[in-house]
Formats: C-alpha cells, sequence, structure tokens
C-alpha cells in the first residue's frame, strides 16, 4: 500500500521518515561498498528496505542526498572552485567525459606542451548521461584522477572579451554544441567544453570585437551508447583542445588543436610526439581566405606571408583572387557608384588584371592553386551578357579581345583561369568548377569547392558539404567549422564600403598541417596577428 510521500510499505516495511540512524548507516555502507555491483547493492537495499522495485531504491537514496538532483561527486565539487591563474597568458582548454579512461599520450602530450608554451590547463569535466534527471548515479559521476588537478566546472573571463564557460554541461551527443548558446556570453568570445570540434562566428557591428564560438574537442576516449545518437557521436568524437593567447588588454588569440588516435599534434610550427616538441616538416597546404586583390588587406597579406615562410606548404590555396570591381555587375546601374569609380580608376578593368597578376607573380613561391569562384566568374557574366559598353568605353578593348576568347571556347575554366594559364604557362594551376584538388594523405580536404555552388543546384551551404567528405572551403567570409568542413574567413578588409550593419566577417586562413589536421589561423588585433609565439627561423 501507498504510505506517506508517496513511498510504498510492505508488510515488513517502513516508511521513509520511520528510517533510524541504524537503518540509514546501513544503506549508506551498502551503497558505497563498490566491492558488489550495482545491481547487487539495488537488491540488498530492496530487500532491507522492503520496496518493491529499484526506482522506489533510487528515489529512498535521493532522499538521503546520496544520489539524485543536488547531488554531486567531491571532485565536481572542487572544480566549480577552480580558479583562473592570473599569472598565465596562455590557456589550454579541453574536455574530459566522465567514467571513461584518457587517451593517455594526448594527455600526457597536452601536459608537454602545455609546460614548453608555459600554459594554464583547464580541463572540462563532462557527463554522458541526462543532467537534468533526479536518477543519476553518483557512483558513476567520477572522472580520471589524472585531470583532477586540472578539472574546471567553473567560469572564467581570460580576457575581457574571451570567457571559458566551463559551467554549461553539453551532451556529448549533441549534433550541434555550439547551438543556443551565441547571446549567453553577450558579445565576448567563447570556448565550450565538448567532444565534437566546431566553431563559429556570430554577426556583430564593425564597432564591436569579433564573438567566435569554439567547442575544445576531447582527451577522454570514444565511450557511447549503441544508440543512433551515439554512434554519430563516436564518429564526430575528436582529440583536440583549444588554445587561448593573451596578448595584452585588447588582444587575444584563439584556436582548435586536434590530434591523431596516437595522441600526437602540430600547433602552428611545433609537433608534439611522445612528449617532445620539435620543429614541425612542411605543412601539406595552406587555405587563403577570400583576397580579391585591391580590396585586399595588406597587414593581413603580410602575416599570410610570414606564416607561410615558416611553415613552407606544399601548396597554397587561392579563393576569389580577382575582386572584379571594374566589372561588378551589381552596380552598373548604380549612378553614383559609377562616377566615384571614374574618378578614382578603379573602374579600369585592364588594370585590375595587370594589378591581380603581379600580385600574383609575388606569391607564384608559394605554388598557388586558383579555385574557380563567383567573383572570377564576373568578368564572364559581362561578357556572356553583352555588356561590353555598359562596363564602360576604357574597357571595350580588354572585353572585346576576352569575348573573342569565350566565343572560340578557349576558357573553359572561366576568363580569369585563362588569363592566369596564358600568362603563367602552367607555374601556377588554376581549377574548373568540376574539379577535385586534395591536399591531405589517405583522408584527405577536398580544397577545390569555393562553395558558391551546392549540391543539385542549389546554393552552397555547410551543411551540403558536411554529409560527403571533409572540405576547405571560401565564399562566405565567415570562418566555421563543423567537424570535417572548414570555411576561411576574409583577407579583404574588413570596412569595404558595401559591409553595411551587423556582420560576421573575419581574416581567417586554413592550414594543414604535415599530419593531415586541420586548424584556422585566426589575424586579431589592430595589427592583425594570430599568436604571441616567437617566430622561428624560416
Amino acid at each position: 500500500m501507498a504510505g506517506q510521500g508517496n513511498y510504498p510499505r510492505t508488510e515488513k516495511g517502513k516508511l521513509f521518515n520511520q528510517l533510524t540512524e541504524k537503518d540509514i548507516a546501513f544503506i549508506k555502507k551498502t551503497y558505497f561498498n563498490k566491492s558488489k555491483s550495482w545491481n547487487e547493492r539495488i537488491g540488498i537495499l530492496q530487500e532491507y528496505c522492503g520496496l518493491s522495485n529499484e526506482r522506489t531504491v533510487r528515489k529512498w537514496l535521493a532522499k538521503l542526498k546520496l544520489s539524485g538532483e543536488g547531488v554531486e561527486p567531491e571532485e565536481y565539487t572542487k572544480a566549480k572552485k577552480r580558479k583562473l591563474d592570473k599569472s598565465k597568458s596562455r590557456f589550454i582548454i579541453t574536455y574530459c567525459q566522465n567514467n571513461t579512461p584518457l587517451n593517455m599520450p594526448f594527455w600526457d602530450n597536452i601536459k608537454a606542451y602545455a609546460k614548453f608554451i608555459d600554459a594554464d590547463i583547464h580541463v572540462i569535466l563532462g557527463r554522458y548521461k541526462n543532467p537534468t534527471s533526479v536518477f543519476q548515479d553518483i557512483d558513476k559521476e567520477f572522472w580520471s584522477p589524472e585531470v583532477i588537478p586540472y578539472a574546471d566546472a567553473n567560469r572564467h573571463n581570460v580576457h575581457k572579451n574571451l570567457a571559458i564557460l566551463s559551467d554549461i554541461k553539453v551532451q556529448p551527443t549533441a549534433v550541434m554544441p555550439l547551438s543556443g548558446l551565441e547571446s549567453i556570453t553577450y558579445g565576448e568570445s567563447c570556448v565550450i567544453g565538448s567532444p565534437k570540434c566546431q566553431m563559429k562566428v556570430c554577426p556583430t557591428l564593425r564597432t564591436y570585437e569579433p564573438k567566435i564560438m569554439m567547442s575544445t574537442g576531447a582527451v577522454s576516449l570514444e565511450n557511447y551508447t549503441d544508440s543512433k545518437a551515439g554512434k554519430k557521436g563516436e564518429f564526430h568524437h575528436v582529440f583536440g583542445f583549444v588554445i587561448v593567447e593573451v596578448k595584452d588588454k585588447d588582444t587575444y588569440f584563439m584556436r582548435q588543436v586536434t590530434a591523431n588516435k596516437k595522441g600526437n599534434f602540430i600547433d602552428l610550427w611545433n609537433n608534439v610526439e611522445d612528449g617532445k616538441i620539435t620543429r614541425a616538416k612542411e605543412a601539406c597546404g595552406f587555405i587563403v581566405a577570400d583576397k580579391h586583390v585591391g580590396d585586399h588587406c595588406e597587414i593581413v597579406d603580410i602575416q599570410q606571408r610570414k606564416i607561410m615562410d615558416i611553415v613552407k606548404p606544399k601548396y597554397s590555396v587561392w579563393h576569389d583572387i580577382f575582386n572584379g570591381k571594374s566589372v561588378n555587375n551589381h552596380v552598373l546601374n548604380d549612378v553614383v557608384t559609377q562616377y566615384q569609380l571614374e574618378m578614382s580608376n578603379e573602374n579600369n578593368l585592364q588594370n585590375e588584371i595587370d594589378n591581380m597578376l603581379k600580385y600574383l607573380e609575388s606569391v607564384v613561391k608559394y605554388n598557388p592553386v586558383i579555385v574557380a569562384s563567383n567573383h572570377n566568374d564576373w568578368l564572364d557574366r559581362v561578357v556572356r551578357k553583352g555588356e561590353l559598353v555598359k562596363s564602360g568605353i576604357k574597357n571595350f578593348a580588354t572585353l572585346n579581345k576576352l569575348t573573342q576568347v569565350a566565343l572560340e571556347g578557349k576558357a573553359k575554366k572561366g576568363l580569369i583561369a585563362y588569363i592566369i594559364d596564358e600568362h603563367f604557362k602552367g607555374k601556377i594551376k588554376t581549377l574548373g568548377y568540376n574539379e577535385s584538388f586534395k591536399i591531405g594523405g589517405k583522408n584527405p580536404y577536398e580544397c577545390a569547392q569555393h562553395s558558391n555552388y551546392g549540391a543539385n543546384g542549389s546554393r552552397g551551404s555547410a551543411n551540403s558539404f558536411r554529409s560527403v567528405t571533409k572540405y576547405c572551403l571560401g565564399h562566405t567570409h565567415t570562418p566555421l567549422r563543423l567537424e570535417g568542413v572548414l570555411y576561411a574567413g576574409t583577407s579583404t578588409k574588413l570596412d569595404l564600403d558595401y559591409t553595411n550593419g551587423l556582420s560576421s566577417w573575419l581574416n581567417a586562413d586554413i592550414l594543414i598541417n604535415s599530419d593531415t589536421k586541420a586548424q584556422h589561423i585566426i589575424y586579431l588585433g589592430k595589427n592583425k596577428e594570430f599568436t604571441t609565439f616567437k617566430f622561428p627561423k624560416k
């Protein structure tokens, strides 16, 4: 029959509020007896208390604050009080799942790298269960003892514009761990603990600092159920961390680092393997964000060349190398803009082509690969629409010659590709929209797509690319990472005359390291730097 508080009472049982101190002591002793299995302990408690089912035993345990809502293990309680080491300016943030072994070689490499760069390690403690359930088992709420000194369940402002959100628990099977958290730090960038490696940039006004969101990757091994959600989580499980560097009160840097299954990884030019840090081998590739020669940011350009001179990529991949301001069909009917372009001579097509070729001559040493892109297509569009005169009399001769090239079928990959091919005679590789160009070993990144075209004639989107293979893409000017799909940002100035209102544009490239793992290189601050590390010799 039902007793007080809806707890059942058998003939030999008691109501919960009739338990004696002796009864409570026995229940606690049984509960914490780890020599017996959970089912054995439940059976003993059911028999002792005269209860008919396990669910009721769990309710009694919750009432005794042995498990259930409001109960947390001692390790987690201490982690909630974790303080930020203010003497440090670099931080390594990763994630550890409960009741799961570590990837020990990776953990050892993290500690070695943290010592090498003098970084403070923060391990965000996670759970693989419903964190709101009242039926949690405290005996399963533990983490590998190796990470406990670094455990973090608190929130930290490592910089006025960046927070570590260790107090937020995201399910490891969450498809989009950053989703719904965009506004939780207002205008600050943030790091979220998750075994997935994702990144997004939130739109802000240009007067604001960029708002970047990153998830960490994990230091613990894969440990999922055999459900659909569990298998998806296992597939996208990444060994990784986020590194944060604070330069000064105004500038910080952040990037994601991912490791192979052996726990080895590369960050920029540092190779970390078996606890030793050495100079990384030549990188597989460097994806240069949409360049738009003429509107490109020269400060970013300097930084891009610095890092390429150091990592020496086998290939550099260039999106939107042509800007197309002289043949911009979007403003052909804009009298004011056309007048301004005429006064500045920015509507001179031949000058724009010559400047593009001159720029490419300066980067031939990086073995450029030119991706078919929408701004490159602007020249083809003007020719195909027969807008030779409309584009300006000064451009008539150049467009007339290019029209003849198109009519003769010589520009199969587009007119910009044709111009580059004719000028460089094979020194620079150009791609068409239907070509493939893969970088990075046995499981490479496809780097031939700009992403303006998606599947079956649709516009490109991250989801349309994420379902097939790994990609490095351009076009959006907004860096993004969804597991194996990475978008570069832009190499342009961020305050162009047509960038009004909220914007998520950011100067960011993609580095594919010699271990075939990729990471974004994000340029921040007035000097568009990307790290506080001392540059090694070239």
